[in-house]
């Protein structure tokens, strides 16, 4: 996964995108939460597994709050 600081590419309303194996953030964006919640699209994306984009969501914004609290 590479990681771009362009905020152009990322969404309106969003702080951070993961599209074709490439992260990019917003400048406000480059927290650990988001980067944490990008690294498991990534993970998902990988490992060819497929979720309903809502469950996806659901368990990224979880992965990202169980690292968190284990850091």
């Amino acid at each position: 996964m590479k990681v771009a600081l362009d905020g152009r590419r990322v969404g309106r309303g969003n702080r951070g995108c993961y599209f074709e194996n490439k992260a990019y953030f917003s400048k406000r964006g480059l927290g650990k939460r988001t980067v944490l919640h990008e690294l498991y699209h990534h993970s998902v994306d990988t490992k060819i597994w497929y979720l309903p984009s809502r469950r996806e969501e659901k368990d990224a914004n979880h992965y990202a709050e169980e690292l968190l609290k284990a850091l």
